[in-house]
């Protein structure tokens, strides 16, 4: 590529169930313009749902494909434990988020892969960040460096577990959770990694971010502010998920300025794990699509 041409990079929150908004933002991208997201980026980057979503994309799946695995699967793989004990076991077993990645995802090793993808994790025994990387034709990085001789489905299992939802990823001898928990929104350590490692400048760097959903109602004014009573238990998560997405996505705006564009629309308190709100995630994503369609256009070139 040469220098002067944009350098454009897809960022996928993370999200659970609400990744369908995600796949179905980018279906109709495919479908109205008529082209194929991996051929439209030079890096893509996801985390937990999103890390699927941008496996899917660099292995050539249609996204309408990915959106029905959402409407599909999604009540198998958040199927709770008939017997689950809340202290002692995760929320859901991750064997059946593995059976569900193994089905519609490749095994395909990491370093197999031409197109420049990074998925986050989090190494939580030694409390590190985690990046797993493509094969980028030579490229390193001095940002949490990572072994490339992983499988892509062994990565997007380690970026999906959720503290609490699934239970860590062991791999390499390393214990891995969700991404989520330092990168929700991975724009920041895209736009890193452009400017390190790609050597690119800002004023070179076209990014769209995609998030899952903002909540404009996530507390309420109350007595007790106990870890159940008021702080909602898991509701913590996605709580932290949703600060840590908007400082990336405003760290990421003052870095590139005009050059980020951010799509994310307002939602109710939806949990990561709900299953009754996939219509109105599409709904969603098929309006901002309008909303947004010629701004994308010009902003990727098409």
């Amino acid at each position: 590529m040469d220098n002067t041409d944009p350098f454009h990079i897809l960022a996928l929150d993370g999200g659970g169930t609400r990744g369908i908004y995600t796949a179905q933002l980018l279906a109709k991208i495919e479908q109205a313009f008529g082209i194929n997201i991996k051929t439209c980026f030079d890096l893509i980057t996801g985390t937990s749902t999103g890390a699927i979503i941008a496996g899917a994309a660099i292995s050539d799946i249609p996204m309408t494909d990915i959106v029905e695995l959402f409407e599909t699967e999604t009540p198998y793989i958040f199927q709770r434990r008939w017997y689950r004990i809340p202290l002692f076991l995760s929320k859901y077993p991750s064997e059946q988020l593995a059976q569900v990645i193994a089905k519609h995802i490749p095994a395909t090793p990491l370093n197999e892969i031409a197109t420049p993808l990074m998925i986050t994790s989090s190494e939580i025994a030694k409390s590190e960040v985690h990046i797993f990387r493509s094969n980028y034709g030579g490229h390193d990085s001095e940002i949490a460096p990572t072994s490339k001789e992983v499988c892509l489905r062994d990565a997007i299992l380690a970026s999906c577990a959720a503290p609490t939802f699934f239970a860590p990823k062991s791999l390499d001898n390393l214990l891995l959770a969700d991404g989520c928990l330092w990168a929700n929104n991975p724009s920041t350590i895209a736009a890193t990694e452009a400017l390190s490692v790609f050597r690119k400048e800002a004023s070179e760097v076209r990014m769209l971010s995609i998030g899952t959903g903002h909540s404009t109602n996530m507390y309420r004014q109350r007595r007790g502010w106990g870890f159940i009573t008021g702080w909602g238990g898991v509701k913590l998560t996605s709580y932290v998920m949703t600060l840590q997405a908007q400082a990336s996505a405003h760290t990421a705006k003052l870095l590139l300025k005009g050059n980020y564009l951010r799509i994310n629309p307002e939602i109710d308190r939806w949990a990561i794990d709900t299953l009754t709100q996939l219509d109105n995630l599409k709904s969603l994503a098929e309006r901002d699509f309008e909303k947004h369609a010629a701004e994308i256009e010009v902003f990727l070139g098409i």
